[in-house]
C-alpha cells in the first residue's frame, strides 16, 4: 500500500521536478510531509501562492520543464490565476497543485470549498480534480505532458485532502 501523497511525490520525482514553490496549509499537510521525506525535491516556501506560481512559471521558462507550485484550498489556490496567466501568455510550462477539502466526507461541510477547476479552466490548458488515489499517476502524467506540448503553458491539478491521505495499491511508476 502507498499513501496518496507519497504517490504524488513519487510521480513528481519521476517527472523530474526538483523544486516545488508554495505556501504550506492544512489541506496539503500530507503532501508536505511526503515532500519532507523526498531526497529529490526541495520545497521552496514563498510569501504568497501567486508568487509561488510566478516563480514556478519562471523556472519552466528557464528550463523548458514544468515548474511546480503548491497551494492549499480556497483563498490559497485562488491566488494561482495571476501566475497561470503569466505562464499562459508567455508559453511557460507550469503545473499548479492545489489542495481541496475532502470530497468523500467532510466535517466542515463546504467551508473553503471553491470551484477551482471551473476557475482555472479558462486560464490553463488543462484543469482537473483527482477523484481517487488510483488516478494520481495518470492525471499527473497527463498534466506534465500537456504543460510541455506546444504551445507550452499552465495546467492545474486539484487534489482533495482525503485522496492525499488515502492508501492505495502500489503500481509501477
Amino acid at each position: 500500500m502507498i499513501k496518496g501523497s507519497d504517490r504524488v511525490v513519487a510521480v513528481l520525482e519521476k517527472m523530474g521536478a526538483e523544486r516545488i514553490y508554495g505556501v504550506p496549509g492544512e489541506e496539503i499537510l500530507d503532501i508536505m510531509e511526503s515532500l519532507r521525506k523526498s531526497k529529490k525535491i526541495k520545497f521552496v516556501p514563498t510569501r504568497t501562492e501567486w508568487g509561488a506560481a510566478l516563480m514556478a512559471a519562471t523556472e519552466g521558462r528557464l528550463t523548458g520543464r514544468p515548474g511546480v507550485s503548491l497551494a492549499t484550498c480556497g483563498p490559497g489556490a485562488l491566488n494561482f490565476p495571476n501566475g497561470a496567466e503569466y505562464a499562459h501568455l508567455g508559453g511557460f510550462p507550469l503545473v499548479m497543485i492545489a489542495g481541496q477539502k475532502p470530497i468523500n466526507s467532510s466535517l466542515h461541510g463546504h467551508f473553503q470549498v471553491s470551484p477551482l477547476v471551473s476557475v482555472m479552466e479558462g486560464l490553463t490548458k488543462y484543469a482537473v480534480q483527482i477523484g481517487s488515489v488510483q488516478m494520481i499517476r495518470p492525471v499527473f502524467s497527463e498534466a506534465f505532458r500537456i504543460a510541455q506540448e506546444e504551445k507550452q503553458g499552465p495546467v492545474s491539478v486539484v487534489i482533495p485532502e482525503d485522496i492525499a491521505a488515502e492508501d492505495g495499491e502500489e503500481d509501477a511508476l
